[in-house]
């Protein structure tokens, strides 16, 4: 199972997810799902999510 770390990043670069879920074009609960761990985004969404936290997507997901 992976364990999402979005939430660090967001916190690292002073964003809230409400800046990101309408650049993604998705809904704010599909958005905190990833946030949360409950879903993923999809891998072209993954890399464009880790590219805009200046991360790489192992960064974002960690196995647990």
């Amino acid at each position: 199972m992976l364990k999402a770390k979005i939430r660090v990043k967001l916190a690292e670069l002073e964003l809230q997810q409400k800046d990101l879920y309408d650049e993604f074009g998705v809904s704010q609960k599909t958005f905190s799902n990833w946030v949360t761990g409950h879903s993923r985004p999809n891998l072209e969404q993954a890399f464009k999510l880790a590219k805009r936290l200046d991360c790489t997507v192992n960064d974002l997901w960690e196995l647990r």
